[in-house]
């Protein structure tokens, strides 16, 4: 029976150190953590092989990108409807400038965010896009003041 692999305080590290910097080489990883070169590139394969590093990705300024408005939109689904409320998650996620989608418990089932030009922009991705797809039965939403990572 093969052992089961696991997360230890070295995989800890590196993750912590991912976070940070994604794009890091495996040398610089390695002076910053401590942890020998070889053993950096054989546990992060390790990690990705796990599931726990999905991907490598990016941090974007979107107000450098020219969309400076970000809001959560929480929404009720419409159990009635005849969609699938993973089908309409997947469906949302795939919606230009919706980061991310999350099914939730509480009053709100969905809850969905978003990056706009503009106000305007906003209040036509809620009013006209997310009102009315089918699914959807009411919404409300969050303007984001300030985020920390």
């Amino acid at each position: 029976m093969p052992l089961k692999e696991t997360v230890d305080q070295k995989d800890i590290a590196l993750i912590n150190f991912l976070k940070q910097d994604g794009r890091a080489k495996i040398g610089e990883i390695s002076k910053h953590t401590g942890i020998p070169r070889a053993t950096v590139f054989e546990r992060i394969s390790k990690l990705q092989r796990m599931g726990i590093i999905r991907n490598f990705t990016v941090n974007l300024d979107y107000e450098k990108l020219g969309l400076p408005v970000m809001a959560y939109v929480v929404l009720s689904y419409d159990s009635e409807s005849g969609v699938n409320q993973n089908d309409l998650c997947k469906n949302l996620a795939e919606i230009d400038r919706i980061l991310a989608v999350s099914i939730l418990t509480g009053e709100w089932d969905i809850i969905v965010l978003t990056v706009q030009k503009s106000m305007r922009d906003l209040s036509t991705f809620v009013l006209d896009k997310l009102r009315n797809m089918r699914g959807i039965a009411m919404t409300q939403t969050f303007i984001v003041f300030t985020s920390f990572e």
